[in-house]
């Protein structure tokens, strides 16, 4: 290669070096150019897009549980004392309906030192014993005055003089002295009157105890 070639390589050679690493061209007032500026524009946007999101996602999680509904705070669910539903009472020792089969009268009451707000109500929904060995089912049943099943029975506000019956069923398993719990079910037309009912003060009956009857 002659001396004048190799020259003319050499500058080709620098020129497209400084194209290379050369920043961005100006425009002609020595802005950036503007279509670098609408690409850097453009990831930002898509940056705030991606931020917004996950923004949205947060939002919409917290707008699917919502606010606090005071709808659920008007009906409670649980045991009959923890939500100031009906006091109730033992009414003396099971009898024997039949082979297997005792029957157990019960005392529902509201009482307390304050009325019942009007338009609340409570259903016993279950009877839970708290030992195996004891098995309770709905139905009027005994001698003693029980009138309609505890299990599934709804006390209106204010209404009193009920006897409800259980029927029990032992087990081979059963132990005398085994306790009998109710878990119900409180219906109150305002948050306000779920919470005067449950503040109120209640002396309840004794409580629901199960031993063998005589005979059985």
């Amino acid at each position: 290669m002659s001396a004048a070639s190799r020259s003319r390589a050499i500058i080709v050679a620098l020129t497209l070096l400084l194209t290379l690493s050369g920043c961005a061209p100006a425009g002609g007032d020595g802005a950036p150019d503007p279509v670098a500026t609408a690409d850097a524009g453009q990831d930002a946007a898509d940056d705030d897009t991606d931020a917004g999101d996950g923004q949205d996602s947060d939002d919409g999680d917290a707008g699917s549980d919502g606010a606090e509904d005071p709808v659920q705070e008007q009906v409670r669910t649980g045991p009959v004392a923890d939500y100031g539903g009906p006091a109730y009472g033992d009414q003396g020792e099971a009898e024997i309906v039949e082979e297997g089969v005792w029957c157990k009268t019960i005392a529902v009451f509201w009482g307390g030192d304050v009325a019942v707000p009007e338009g609340v109500r409570f259903t016993f929904d279950e009877a839970v014993p708290d030992r195996a060995g004891l098995a309770v089912e709905d139905g009027v049943c005994g001698t003693l005055g029980a009138t309609t099943s505890c299990v599934g029975l709804t006390v209106e506000a204010n209404e009193s003089g009920i006897f409800c019956s259980l029927t029990l069923r032992p087990g081979d398993d059963f132990e005398d002295g085994t306790t009998i719990t109710f878990i119900g079910t409180l219906e109150c037309p305002t948050v306000e009157a779920c919470d005067a009912v449950a503040t109120r003060t209640v002396e309840p009956g004794p409580p629901i105890v199960v031993n063998t009857p005589a005979g059985g």
